[in-house]
């Protein structure tokens, strides 16, 4: 099976890193690189704030080095919010036909529940301004490759959801 990229996007607190890591132990090949974004945010994207055009160049940065580990041979999953269509457009255009866009589709109410980092919280206080699906916009995909619904599904179902599109 051919490398690919498999962009997990969704709001805060839906899943992404978690499926990202199990993902990783089930793919068929040992050259598995995940990327996810508040990892990315303590190094490479230091430097970006949470601007609509910070948010854009990290999305854009998570692509490049996607695509430069894909050309090494690796499989890449990236967990990233990934909020706006636009920069889902980019990195589909980055990464071509490499790129499959999984929607990690959990609605905002149970995001904010579990708040694992408790971000949801600092932004209810303004901590945190340009939150995600709260105070900044998260479009939903009029078309995604694979949506996963985590709120009703084990870590495990959603997993083989993702390897049975594969093939």
């Amino acid at each position: 099976m051919e490398n690919k990229c498999l962009w997990l996007f969704g709001l805060s607190g839906a899943g992404k890193t978690t499926l990202a890591t199990a993902l990783a132990e089930k793919l068929p090949t040992p050259k598995v690189k995940i990327l996810d974004g508040d990892v990315l945010r303590q190094g490479i994207n230091k430097n970006l704030g949470f601007s609509e055009e910070d948010r854009f160049e990290s999305v854009r940065r998570a692509a490049e080095i996607a695509r430069l580990f894909i050309e090494e041979g690796y499989w890449v999953i990236v967990a990233l919010i990934t909020p706006l269509e636009a920069m889902r457009q980019s990195s589909r255009q980055i990464l071509g036909e490499h790129y499959i866009e999984i929607f990690v589709n959990t609605p905002l109410e149970i995001c904010e529940q579990r708040d694992p980092k408790g971000l949801y919280a600092k932004a209810a206080t303004n901590e945190i301004r340009n939150f995600t699906g709260k105070t900044a916009p998260f479009e939903n995909p009029a078309i995604t490759d694979i949506v996963i619904f985590t709120e009703n599904n084990t870590v495990e179902a959603c997993c083989e959801q993702i390897l049975g599109f594969l093939g």
